[in-house]
C-alpha cells in the first residue's frame, strides 16, 4: 500500500496561532475536512511562546507546530488510508489559521509492506 505524508511550512499566520483553542479547532475541522476518525489530541505549550498541538487519528496524526514569533506554522498530516484527502486537511488548517500567507507543501510517499524474508 502507497500512503503519502504531507509537510506544510504556513507562514504569515494570524494570531489565532497563539490561541490554542483556535489552533485545536483548525487541526479537528482538518481532520474532518480529510475525512479522519478522531481518537483523541494534546496540546504542549512552551515557554515564552509556541504550541505543539498533535490529533490522534485512527488513521495517524495531524501535527501542528507553531513559532508565533515568526507567524509560522509547521504542519505534519499522515493518513494511512489512501481514499482521505490529505490535502484537504491542510487546505482547511491554512484557510483558518493563515488565510492570507503562504502554504508550502512538502510531499513523502511511504511504502507500507511487508519485509520479505
Amino acid at each position: 500500500m502507497r500512503i503519502r505524508q504531507v509537510l506544510a511550512d504556513m507562514r504569515d499566520c494570524s494570531a489565532a496561532i497563539e490561541d490554542e483553542v483556535a489552533l485545536r479547532d483548525a487541526a479537528l475541522a482538518g481532520a474532518q475536512a480529510g475525512g479522519a476518525t478522531i481518537i483523541g489530541e494534546h496540546a504542549q505549550r512552551y515557554v515564552p511562546h509556541g504550541i505543539t498541538l498533535v490529533v490522534f487519528l485512527a488513521e495517524s496524526h495531524i501535527m501542528l507546530t507553531t513559532w508565533p514569533e515568526y507567524k509560522m506554522v509547521l504542519v505534519d498530516v499522515l493518513l494511512c488510508n489512501p481514499d482521505m484527502s490529505e490535502d484537504a486537511t491542510i487546505d482547511e488548517i491554512a484557510r483558518l489559521l493563515c488565510p492570507d500567507g503562504l502554504v508550502e507543501r512538502s510531499y513523502v510517499t511511504r511504502q507500507i509492506e511487508p519485509l520479505q524474508p
